[in-house]
């Protein structure tokens, strides 16, 4: 019985961790920001802590990028895969100017 209980909770956590597309880890007064996306070529983050300029993620494995910007203050950000537009699931959204969402990163989140 411990094993089948153990093999439920460790499956949980296994599908909670491996199966997001979009997480962040805050350190101190940076964030990094991880997207799973492993068919991408190309993935950018725009923020509004620059006027929405684009920055290249990094590739850390087959399937995950990572990207960190200073989480001192809230922001607004999307991303762009292989030149496309991809909002992840996010804990805050709001709507921009163009009609469409941007997550909202809130560092006391």
């Amino acid at each position: 019985m411990k094993q089948i209980i153990g093999l439920i909770i460790g499956g949980c956590l296994l599908l909670e961790a491996g199966c997001a597309a979009h997480y962040y880890r805050l350190n101190a007064d940076i964030v990094n920001l991880y997207l799973r996306m492993p068919d991408a070529r190309c993935v950018n983050i725009l923020t509004s802590l620059d006027n929405f300029s684009p920055h290249r993620a990094e590739k850390i494995n087959a399937d995950t990028w990572k990207i960190t910007v200073p989480a001192t203050r809230e922001f607004r950000y999307f991303y762009t895969v292989d030149g496309s537009v991809y909002l992840p699931e996010c804990k805050s959204k709001e709507k921009d100017d163009f009609g469409t969402e941007n997550c909202i990163f809130v560092p006391q989140m």
